[in-house]
């Protein structure tokens, strides 16, 4: 009854199912606001449904939604307006990674271009116009955020086929891009 093979076989197979859960226990699938009809803190979640993360707006009682403040596990970061009178700019800060997220075309918010200064990737509407999906694809692969329902800003799923290369801070400047430009602010 037993065999020694197909135990060491079932033992390695595990070992590497639990390597691959352990790398993609941070992989952002969804994003949902934290509460009804608050645009001002955003719940991330991975592969569960507990949310591993969130985005949340900094200065929230003084209606400042130019600085935000993101914590996914041990890793937490800032997202600040660079000019608070230029919404075509903004910052992402996160450890020594320092992100610029600029439009590539000034006040037209469908397309923008990130970058850490050694990397650049273009993150832009599916659509021209139409808030509700947005995308990158370049040789570093595909990234695609967009809302369970149409025209519905609460709710969002997230397509990561990026490869591993691309830091985590490039992925929340995407979902903070799409879920800041297309909810209401009030």
């Amino acid at each position: 009854l037993f065999n020694p093979v197909l135990t060491f076989l079932l033992i390695c197979s595990f070992m590497s199912l639990r390597g691959q859960s352990d790398s993609l226990s941070s992989q952002i699938t969804a994003m949902s606001i934290s509460i009804e009809d608050d645009y001002t803190s955003w719940d991330l979640y991975g592969l569960e449904e507990i949310p591993i993360g969130r985005i949340k707006l900094r200065w929230p009682f003084q209606s400042d939604w130019t600085e935000w403040d993101y914590r996914i596990g041990e890793i937490n970061g800032q997202i600040k307006m660079r000019n608070k009178n230029d919404p075509n700019m903004w910052e992402l800060r996160s450890g020594n990674h320092i992100l610029t997220l600029k439009t590539v075309y000034s006040g037209d918010f469908n397309q923008w271009r990130i970058t850490d200064d050694s990397y650049t990737l273009t993150f832009k509407t599916m659509y021209e116009n139409v808030y509700d999906g947005w995308k990158t694809s370049s040789k570093m692969g595909d990234y695609e955020v967009y809302t369970q329902w149409e025209m519905d800003p609460r709710d969002w799923i997230i397509h990561d086929k990026l490869k591993d290369t691309v830091d985590q801070p490039f992925k929340i400047a995407m979902i903070f891009i799409a879920s800041f430009y297309s909810s209401p602010k009030y």
